[in-house]
């Protein structure tokens, strides 16, 4: 008995032995930068081994196999993986196994378009920009969202994120509009406010976001906004415009102040039909609770910050003071 129990015990040696010098050279050199390779949903570890060995990843699919099964790691997670220079077997199988993601640390900035994002995803080898843009602003994508919009514009939360390389786009936006609408839900319950209107707070926000550079006038922007809807007034907001014609960040000329498009709030009241970028956290709470102020203008002073008037005439003063280097006798006063 004691014989039979030093040989299965040898043989168990034996083949440990066997196993570990195996995987200590069972590797294939790579690119030094490594190789993406990708496990489809519903592959198992038997078809996952024979694709690397029919990409000439691993030297045997048969040993990669017996390995899983040995270790107990078969259950192979699907997504793109990379694969380094002499990685032996077991490293990679234990990165399929554990959904050890070929991943990108991705920012995006407050008041980023869906355009601007597009560019920092194709930019990581995330996702094209066209295919991005094209879910972005797929109507029946968004509804099934919950978003009766034409575009995913403002809904798209900025932040940073980690998202694994070649990510299905549709997955991403889902990511981002859950982030936006937890945040909402966050704010609502700090500030005990509830909307009624989600595409009208973030359209605001939006605004709000392209106009303030101080954190403290956000809910004076926004109240401004919301003042001049209230009577009906043209919004008059120049980066409306630079959104519809897509000129952005460019100085606009009078022909465009006369341009006939949708986000031209120099001439059609109300909102403009969608967000004109992705508001962040302070301009979505400027937006659902604003400052309860008269003002109905608001001019920029050159450094940031905005001269807010209750009248045109008072207005109009603070432009030529600000904008035109007109001396009036125009006297700026501390507003907030």
């Amino acid at each position: 008995m004691k014989e039979i129990k030093a040989s299965v015990l040898s043989l168990v040696i034996l083949f440990i032995i066997f196993a570990i010098v195996f995987w200590f050279f069972n590797s294939v050199p790579r690119n030094m930068h490594g190789e993406i390779i990708t496990v489809k949903p519903g592959m198992n570890l038997y078809q996952v081994a024979y694709s690397l060995k029919s990409k000439n990843i691993i030297k045997s699919a048969s040993f990669f196999y017996i390995m899983g099964r040995i270790v107990n790691a078969t259950d192979v997670k699907a997504g793109n993986y990379r694969i380094y220079d002499g990685e032996s077997s077991f490293s990679i199988l234990i990165k399929l196994t554990r959904g050890k993601f070929v991943t990108k640390k991705i920012t995006i900035p407050e008041g980023y378009t869906i355009y601007d994002i597009a560019r920092v995803l194709a930019a990581n080898d995330i996702c094209t920009e066209g295919d991005f843009l094209y879910w972005a602003q797929s109507p029946s994508f968004l509804a099934s969202l919950g978003i009766r919009a034409p575009s995913a514009e403002g809904y798209l939360f900025p932040d940073t994120y980690v998202i694994p390389e070649n990510t299905d786009p549709r997955d991403i936006i889902i990511r981002l509009v859950n982030q936006t609408k937890k945040v909402i839900h966050d704010i609502q319950e700090s500030i005990e406010v509830q909307y009624s209107n989600l595409h009208q707070i973030l359209t605001v926000a939006s605004l709000v976001e392209k106009e303030a550079k101080i954190n403290s006038e956000r809910i004076l922007i926004a109240a401004v906004f919301y003042n001049r809807l209230k009577l009906k007034m043209k919004l008059d907001c120049d980066s409306t415009i630079q959104y519809g014609l897509k000129k952005f960040g460019k100085r606009l000329t009078y022909d465009d102040l006369d341009s006939d498009t949708p986000y031209n709030t120099y001439k059609y009241t109300g909102l403009p039909p969608t967000p004109i970028c992705n508001p962040g956290k302070r301009s979505i709470l400027a937006a659902l609770n604003p400052a309860q102020v008269p003002y109905l203008f608001f001019v920029s002073r050159n450094d940031g910050s905005h001269y807010f008037s209750k009248t045109l005439s008072e207005h109009n003063r603070a432009v030529d003071f600000y904008q035109k280097g007109i001396r009036n006798g125009f006297k700026d006063r501390q507003q907030y």
